[in-house]
Formats: structure tokens, C-alpha cells, sequence
């Protein structure tokens, strides 16, 4: 069964979903990235989710530029959030790249953003944060799409990982 297929029926399954504790779901389609979300909630046309994860082992020894370029590709399909997203920093010690909104959504009292991690062996998440201007620290949100939205995020992230050469 295609990934979409399976996100599909998990979402009509999980319809009515509305909960503080995330039911993380998991998907995968044999020999491709696996795929797990910690839903909040879903009902006929929409859903939250506080987090987005997923692994692709066909990068799990790739160099660092095989995930920037995963992080590339990803901010170039992924435009139809709230921000844009473009990629903010590289660190080579721990092979990762950040990836965050550009510009987060700012007003008197806060700051939003979505923060993007690609990370050797091959790993994303996706997460939403706010920043209230009162206070230092960041705290976790949920991120809330229509079920369109979220079937396009995954496909398109699974979608963006790229070819890596046998050595």
C-alpha cells in the first residue's frame, strides 16, 4: 500500500482524536523513509500534530552534503506553511542542519516559528515553536494543518530525499 494510501486511512481511524498526550502513528512502504507523527488531534478535515519525524536509511552513512542537500530540496518543496523556511546552520561535528522559518512570524507579544532538524543517520523532524517576548525560552506547539496540507507535507519530505551513490 503507497504512504499516502496508509496516511489516509490512519487519519480517518484516528478522526474525533483530541487529546494533550500525542498518539504517535507510524507508516513506511517497503525499501523508503519510515514516517512517525505524535497527533493531538484530527477530525473530517484537519489535524495537530507536535511532531514530525522521518528516517531515511538510505542516508544513514551519507556524507553531510547528501543532508544538506535533503535540507535544501526540502525548503524549496515545502512553501506553503505559514513561513518559509531556509536552512540557518550547518554543523559538521555533529552532522546536522537547522533548518527554521525565515522570517518567523513576530508580533508585540511573540514569535513563531517552525525548526527543521536533518541529521545523520538520515533523520528529520519538523516542530513548531513560540517564544512570548516576557520570556527567554522557547516552548513546543502543536502544529495544526488541514489533512490535504499534512498528506503533502509528508509526501513531499519523503519525496525531497535524495539519491545517494553505492560506494
Amino acid at each position: 500500500m503507497l504512504l499516502r494510501e496508509q496516511i489516509s486511512q490512519s487519519l480517518v481511524g484516528l478522526k474525533g482524536l483530541s487529546s494533550p498526550t500525542p498518539q504517535t502513528v507510524g507508516w513506511s512502504v517497503d525499501h523508503g523513509p519510515a514516517v512517525e507523527v505524535d497527533f493531538t488531534e484530527v477530525d473530517s478535515l484537519s489535524c495537530a500534530f507536535r511532531e514530525l519525524r522521518i528516517s531515511a536509511d538510505e542516508l544513514k552513512a551519507a556524507p553531510l552534503d547528501a543532508l544538506k542537500a535533503w535540507a535544501d530540496r526540502l525548503c524549496e518543496r515545502v512553501t506553503y506553511l505559514l513561513e518559509h523556511m531556509g536552512p540557518l546552520e550547518i554543523d559538521a561535528e555533529a552532522q546536522s542542519i537547522l533548518v527554521r522559518s525565515t522570517p518567523p512570524t513576530k508580533d508585540a507579544s511573540r514569535t513563531s516559528f517552525y525548526e527543521m532538524l536533518v541529521k545523520a543517520p538520515g533523520v528529520v523532524s519538523l516542530r513548531r515553536y513560540v517564544r512570548e517576548s516576557a520570556t527567554p525560552d522557547r516552548q513546543p506547539v502543536d502544529i495544526h494543518v488541514t489533512n490535504e496540507v499534512f498528506l503533502k507535507l509528508v509526501c513531499d519530505i519523503v519525496e525531497a530525499v535524495p539519491a545517494v551513490a553505492a560506494e
